[in-house]
């Protein structure tokens, strides 16, 4: 299952630093939109977007095929 994950600060939720396509639960199991963000922030750590501390997550509800 793949979907769309924005991530932005906190401070400046209007503004989208970068965007992710998430795919998890090829392994048969069923993640829930939690599962997405927390993948997202962790690839944007990775990626130095900024920290945890900073970052926030939105997971659109539309699943990508």
């Amino acid at each position: 299952m793949k979907r769309i994950v924005d991530i932005y600060r906190k401070e400046q939720r209007d503004q989208v630093l970068w965007t992710y396509i998430v795919s998890l639960g090829g392994d048969g199991s069923h993640p829930g939109l939690a599962d997405f963000k927390k993948e997202a922030l962790r690839l944007a750590v990775m990626d130095k977007r900024g920290s945890l501390t900073n970052l926030d997550a939105y997971v659109h509800l539309k699943i990508i095929k």
